[in-house]
């Protein structure tokens, strides 16, 4: 990992640092920003196998590509933008893609782009994609650059979450970079329109990261009690029936899977120091539970003790170890 910031510099050198690191980090670009004086800016670059992901952040600019920064550095590749704080407009090829947070879009490194940062404070993930990897599975290439991917359901949702998974998880997956950057292209490509041949390569790909997906959205919605199939399927644009296929294609089952998350989140909150404040009924409801006979049967079976049992041993150890600090 290596982070380049403006914030240590003079304010009289900064921008023109800005300009170095833009060129080192990404490829030959040409930043306006609108007004004099200091500027701040930070890139972080995290190496992933053939694809290199950066966090980008800065005040308001535009940075744009033309064909004189093409002649002097006439590197091949798309740059993914996914915004996570503040709006960019993404231009290319008379398409313009305004990006609010949780969106992404594409450029080619081989054309004139401008990515107008209209925000004062803003921050992208941006994945450096090489062309050859891309453009082959790409039904439409010189279409797709400047459209807007959102996270609303389907293909869109699922690369997102694996995009930002990726970020946060980038320093521990030297082992499997390779094969995780080729699903992401492949990922990539089919919320961008895949040809057919780059959709029956990527299906499997694509179930495995909705797969994740959906387990990561079942725990962040654990407390709902009307947590349902048809409730998380629709979130994704997919059918239940296929929801239930890529699960159980792991191991799980959704019903299992939900009562196993609600379990844990039940034992842990029993097993705080101050568990004594709520009932047990209160927790159970917290976390989705509604029938308070089949929550103390299912806890009885997971834990081997019933919820009351159990938060008084976590309550009783907590005043043990409270005591010997």
């Amino acid at each position: 990992m290596e982070t380049w910031t403006t914030n240590d510099l003079p304010e009289r050198d900064q921008f023109s640092y800005w300009r170095e690191v833009l060129c080192e980090a990404y490829i030959a670009l040409n930043p306006v920003r609108p007004s004099i004086g200091g500027f701040a800016g930070q890139v972080t670059a995290h190496p992933l196998s053939t694809v290199n992901v950066t966090t980008i952040s800065s005040g308001r600019q535009k940075i744009y590509r033309g064909r004189a920064e093409i002649s002097r550095m006439p590197k091949e590749v798309y740059f993914l933008n996914l915004q996570l704080r503040g709006q960019c407009c993404m231009q290319q090829g008379g398409r313009a893609a305004l990006l609010n947070p949780g969106q992404f879009s594409i450029v080619d490194s081989t054309e004139p782009y401008l990515n107008d940062y209209c925000s004062d404070d803003w921050e992208q993930y941006s994945f450096r994609i090489p062309r050859h990897l891309l453009r082959p599975l790409l039904r439409n290439p010189d279409k797709v650059t400047a459209t807007i991917i959102s996270d609303t359901g389907g293909a869109g949702t699922v690369i997102i979450d694996l995009l930002k998974s990726i970020v946060r998880n980038v320093e521990g997956l030297s082992p499997t970079a390779a094969t995780l950057s080729g699903s992401m292209v492949e990922l990539v490509a089919m919320s961008l329109g895949a040809t057919q041949t780059a959709q029956d390569m990527a299906r499997v790909s694509a179930r495995q990261a909705l797969c994740s997906s959906l387990i990561k959205h079942i725990d962040m919605n654990i407390a709902d009690p009307e947590l349902c199939p048809a409730k998380v399927a629709a979130h994704f644009g997919v059918s239940v029936r296929y929801l239930h296929k890529v699960l159980e294609e792991s191991g799980r089952s959704f019903g299992r899977l939900v009562l196993e998350r609600r379990l844990e989140r039940c034992a842990k909150d029993f097993a705080k120091a101050n568990a004594d404040t709520d009932t047990v009924t209160e927790i159970a409801l917290r976390w989705g539970f509604n029938d308070m006979s089949h929550f103390s049967r299912t806890f009885r079976q997971r834990f081997g003790r019933t919820p009351r049992e159990y938060r008084n041993e976590g309550a009783h150890a907590s005043v043990i170890e409270a005591t010997r600090s």
